[in-house]
């Protein structure tokens, strides 16, 4: 008897020991998610996450190459602190990077460019990754720090059966301008999953075409309507959809791939031309438009209002208490993990250091955004404007982070005609 006890205990400790590595190392968004969450609430229980501020900074290079071995040129590098601080550089044509200045201690760094998935020092076997940080001494070069960029899987779009296309109705809205427009509800299954949020709003007369929008919001369609009821009245056919699959940005872009397809084939009724294009994301879901960019170039211009353009500089700011995140995106945001450890979601939906590719933008922000600090615009419109690449940037006395949904509100009807005329003038470039 004491034999079997023995064993079942054994047994029972080895599951345990099993269950805890799962855990430890498993690659799955949702137990990854929670497991930064856990680390988060650990590490601010010890009061906080340190930086190494008092010792001699080090410095790492090393090459970038493809999957074939060759140099890659004009790859982004970077490494980032616990608290959102980054160090980056870009490859020459020799693949070769030197980052200097990074203060003592442990990283993973994280090397990406256009067409190529992200690369990191990490191990993955059956689905468990173990990531491999760097240790940077004081006043030492960390050299060979290699790194291989490997071609990027095109998002997964498949059109079938499932699409439902409801009759077509009138609707209105008050705000920034009494508009109305025909709108009509689609929906269709990928991926084992019914996508039901989205709409077509196309205006009450007329014959077509008419230029495309795209629009991604942060919400359930229907508490937004402000946005693409007045755009339709302008004369734009504007699929407006909610992204739903939480940290899974990559699979909500393939659904609204996949949706602009069933318009592009005529699956779904409409007078939209979609060889003139454009893309909008709004707050959160600017994460969304400036991944989709990155992924595909059948767009002509994008228009964003109260962006995110650098979730490092973003997580600093959360940290220092210069911005704020309401529920449930302050959960969200611990789920990313300390960006010194876990960069890949910071990195890769980082607009600032994707711009390779983009097409003419516009940026809209309010100076009193309490949400997205109004610096984001400010960095992404800097660095662009460094660039060269073709953008327009706006900015906003007194307004905060959401539309305002009064009708006489000046700063939102000025906003609007804004928008308006920046996205008529990029599309009009193509």
């Amino acid at each position: 008897m004491k034999i079997r006890i023995r064993w079942i205990l054994l047994i029972l400790a080895g599951l345990l020991l099993l269950g805890l590595v799962w855990f430890s190392y498993s690659a799955n968004a949702t137990v990854t998610a929670l497991r930064n969450v856990i680390h988060y609430q650990v590490v601010h229980l010890f009061g906080g996450p340190t930086i190494l501020t008092g010792e001699p900074p080090g410095a790492l290079s090393g090459t970038i190459r493809d999957d074939r071995g060759q140099p890659l040129a004009g790859a982004t590098v970077l490494v980032a602190s616990p608290l959102g601080h980054t160090y980056s550089a870009e490859t020459a044509a020799d693949g070769r990077y030197h980052i200097a200045g990074v203060p003592p201690g442990r990283y993973a760094p994280i090397a990406g460019k256009r067409g190529y998935d992200e690369a990191l020092r990490q191990i993955c076997i059956a689905g468990l990754c173990r990531m491999d940080p760097l240790l940077i001494r004081p006043g030492t070069t960390t050299l060979d720090v290699d790194l291989t960029l490997a071609p990027i899987d095109p998002p997964s779009i498949v059109v079938d059966d499932s699409l439902l296309i409801s009759p077509t109705v009138e609707v209105g809205v008050g705000a920034p301008f009494p508009s109305q427009a025909l709108r009509t509800h689609v929906s269709f299954e990928r991926d084992g999953r019914r996508l039901s949020d989205c709409y077509l709003y196309e205006p009450r007369e007329g014959e077509g075409p008419l230029p495309a929008l795209l629009l991604i919001l942060p919400g359930p369609v229907f508490s937004w309507e402000i946005i693409p009821v007045p755009f339709a009245a302008e004369g734009f056919s504007v699929l407006a959809c909610y992204p739903v699959r939480g940290l899974e940005v990559d699979e909500d872009i393939a659904d609204l791939l996949t949706a602009l397809e069933y318009l592009r084939q005529g699956r779904i009724p409409s007078r939209a031309d979609t060889d003139h294009l454009a893309l909008i994301g709004a707050s959160f879901t600017s994460l969304h438009s400036w991944r989709l960019l990155g992924l595909s170039d059948e767009f002509d211009a994008t228009l964003v209002l109260g962006g995110i353009s650098d979730g490092f500089a973003f997580r600093h700011d959360v940290e220092a208490g210069t911005a704020h995140t309401r529920p449930p995106f302050d959960q969200a945001l611990l789920a990313l993990g300390f960006p010194n450890s876990s960069p890949e979601l910071y990195f890769t939906y980082s607009v600032l250091y994707h711009l390779e590719g983009l097409p003419p933008a516009c940026l809209l922000h309010g100076r009193d955004d309490e949400l997205v600090p109004f610096n984001q615009g400010v960095l992404l419109s800097s660095e662009m404007t460094r660039r060269g690449l073709p953008h327009e940037a706006y900015a906003y006395d007194g307004l905060q982070h959401y539309f305002s949904t009064s009708a006489d509100d000046e700063t939102t009807q000025q906003m609007w005609q804004d928008s308006l005329d920046c996205l008529r003038r990029a599309l009009k470039s193509k």
